[in-house]
């Protein structure tokens, strides 16, 4: 690794922090969403779906570190339904699930009480030209 890397990750693990929501998408289907970061990883249950999402995490991290790239770049941060959801959600700790978060990331995580509903899609607002 150089000089240059070096510095990338040093200051980038200094500042990764990740809010994961998890929630239930239905009857034996568990997402766990990154908030900060968009992405999304489905499993059976909650434990293998905060696993799921934090394998995504450290492999794209990896993956940005051999690209001269900041952590997760790529992703832009989830809509506002998913922040309002973790936010009125259930704290997590990620040690009662025996997880460890992935090297220079800090991860708070919660499970919400339903699922974060889409956004609407924009509306169109035809103009009528008057003859």
């Amino acid at each position: 690794m150089n000089l240059h890397q070096q510095a990338l990750e040093s200051r980038d693990a200094a500042s990764s922090c990740l809010h994961v929501l998890l929630f239930q998408e239905m009857p034996g289907v568990w997402v766990g969403r990154g908030l900060e970061h968009d992405m999304m990883a489905e499993a059976p249950t909650v434990g293998q779906a905060l696993r799921a999402i934090l394998r995504l995490v450290e492999a794209h991290t990896a993956f940005d570190y051999r690209h001269n790239r900041a952590p997760l770049s790529g992703f832009r941060p989830a809509p506002q339904s998913c922040w309002n959801a973790f936010t009125t959600g259930t704290p997590l700790v990620l040690g009662q699930l025996g997880v460890e978060p992935p090297g220079g990331w800090q991860i708070a995580a919660a499970i919400a009480h339903r699922r974060p509903m889409a956004a609407p899609p924009p509306r169109v607002v035809e103009s009528r030209a008057a003859f």
